[in-house]
């Protein structure tokens, strides 16, 4: 894998308010980003797009100290589906895929930042193929990749140092080594209103798919 490795203390977004700063460092492996819903995953994945322009472009980060590659950044973030252009959301996010796979091969491959791969197919599927796109990927350039779908770590730990990302209960964000324990997609139903009968079913469906059925 070609790496020259990167190292962000004390990084925050410029354009988030009362930001809490997270720093991070890699050297042979990349990231393996997870975290509850809503602790921003996404945004610190920006976070680190930002500062690797903002040091390549201008010579300074949003951050306490910096050891950054001055490398081309390539991002998948926000794929959507265009009714205009005929296009589902699977089929725009296989298209950036292979876009983003194109990029690694060049003399100069880059940082490659993956924001929830391949949502627009059902679970199976999409872990099966994000597996096998991110190893490939990985295998030839450092990516950063957030995923809920936490079962990615496991088979891409040859490839990705896992890191969560945690909210404290005054509100600071903190990232650490490891995996996500526990998850917030069902609790948050009983948050939004939706009522204990739903939130009932919806754990024991959950705990149902869990066992492997």
């Amino acid at each position: 894998m070609r790496s020259d490795g990167l190292a962000l203390g004390g990084a925050i977004h410029p354009l988030m308010q009362q930001a809490s700063p997270l720093s991070l460092a890699l050297a042979d492996k990349g990231a393996f980003l997870s975290g509850r819903n809503g602790v921003g995953k996404s945004t610190f994945l920006r976070t680190v797009g930002i500062n690797l322009v903002a040091a390549r472009a201008f010579g300074f980060c949003y951050a306490t100290s910096a050891a950054l590659p001055a490398l081309p950044v390539h991002a998948s973030m926000r794929s959507e589906d265009s009714l205009l252009g005929g296009e589902s959301l699977y089929l725009a996010e296989l298209r950036r895929a292979k876009e983003l796979l194109a990029a690694s091969t060049a003399d100069v491959p880059g940082i490659f930042l993956v924001d929830e791969i391949f949502r627009g197919t059902n679970h199976l599927e999409s872990v099966s193929a994000a597996a096998a796109v991110l190893d490939e990927l990985a295998s030839r350039a450092l990516v950063l990749v957030s995923s809920h779908n936490l079962v990615l770590a496991p088979l891409l730990a040859h490839r990705l140092d896992p890191y969560f990302i945690a909210r404290a209960s005054d509100g600071a964000l903190s990232l650490s080594a490891g995996v996500l324990a526990h998850t917030n997609g069902i609790s948050l139903l009983a948050d939004h209103g939706f009522g204990a009968g739903i939130e009932s079913n919806a754990a024991r469906v959950c705990a149902w798919l869990g066992n492997g059925r």
